[in-house]
């Protein structure tokens, strides 16, 4: 690969995309050097400029090949959550009332554009998310709130509603939204750091443990205190933290462990008495 700076792309990037008149739409622009190439996303306020930001972008991408960089870049804007409302549909004569699912239409805006979007959600996943449901307005709320935490999910891999205008919520995602792993693992570890006798009895269960440091994954985990709440007769619930994480999505999984260890690096400044107890746990 050519040797040239993030600084000298984000330039040029930033220049390709003034000249076709989306500056100001622009909410940030990041780049990411990996042996593959560079990793570059742009996100836009304003979804209306997202086709001429993506003629800006490939044309970069067809510049810098020339100079054998690869640019690998993602357009995405920013979506809010208008009107969410469920679509009536009709199961064959006889069938069970659960047969096919339910069916959902949201409207979405980004500045001065609005895009429908068709979210689905399957038997299997209708049977999961009961509990969490019990009229018309329930699934309204739960259908908004599964919208608009995808919408600003980012990367590749991100929900782009313009290309992909229809959405299937299965069993796994509706698991996701029953269970809400990422909250309910932020809230164990605020448990475990919120007061200086609960950081010392699980820093000491480390020391227990062969003197093991509270930064390996499935120590952690462990050592947090483990699911609860209440759920539905015959339902399979999550048993472990291990599990919780498991249906984290992979940016998430990355999120919480930086919020542990910011947790983890705050209760020893806070309780310097922790540092001297445990030194291991505050060296590693």
């Amino acid at each position: 690969m050519a040797t040239v700076t993030t600084n000298r792309i984000d330039e040029l990037l930033r220049a390709k995309l003034g000249g076709c008149g989306v500056a100001d739409k622009i909410k940030e622009v990041d780049l990411l050097p990996t042996p593959e190439g560079i990793l570059a996303e742009v996100v836009l306020l304003d979804a209306s400029g997202l086709d001429k930001a993506q003629e800006a972008v490939d044309d970069l991408e067809r510049d810098l090949q020339t100079e054998g960089v690869s640019l690998l870049a993602t357009v995405r804007a920013i979506w809010q959550v208008d009107h969410v409302e469920r679509v009536a549909i009709s199961n064959p004569p006889g069938a069970p009332s659960d047969v096919v699912g339910v069916l959902f239409k949201g409207t979405l805006r980004s500045g001065a554009r609005k895009q429908e979007v068709w979210v689905s959600v399957t038997p299997s996943a209708q049977q999961v998310l009961r509990p969490l449901v019990t009229n018309d307005q329930s699934w309204i709320n739960l259908i908004r709130a599964f919208l608009g935490h995808w919408l600003p999910i980012g990367g590749a891999g991100h929900w782009d509603p313009v290309r992909q205008q229809k959405f299937e919520i299965d069993e796994s995602k509706a698991r996701y939204l029953r269970w809400r792993p990422y909250e309910q693992l932020k809230f164990r570890v605020h448990l475990v750091f919120r007061t200086l006798d609960s950081a010392r009895r699980y820093l000491q269960r480390f020391d227990l443990l062969e003197g093991r440091v509270p930064r390996d994954l499935n120590d952690v985990l462990d050592g947090l205190p483990g699911p609860g709440g209440a759920f539905a007769p015959g339902e399979r619930l999550p048993t472990t933290n291990g599990e919780l994480y498991e249906m984290l999505l992979d940016s998430e999984k990355d999120e919480w462990w930086q919020f542990y260890l910011k947790e983890l690096s705050q209760a020893g400044e806070k309780w310097p008495e922790l540092k001297r107890e445990f030194p291991r746990a505050f060296s590693a």
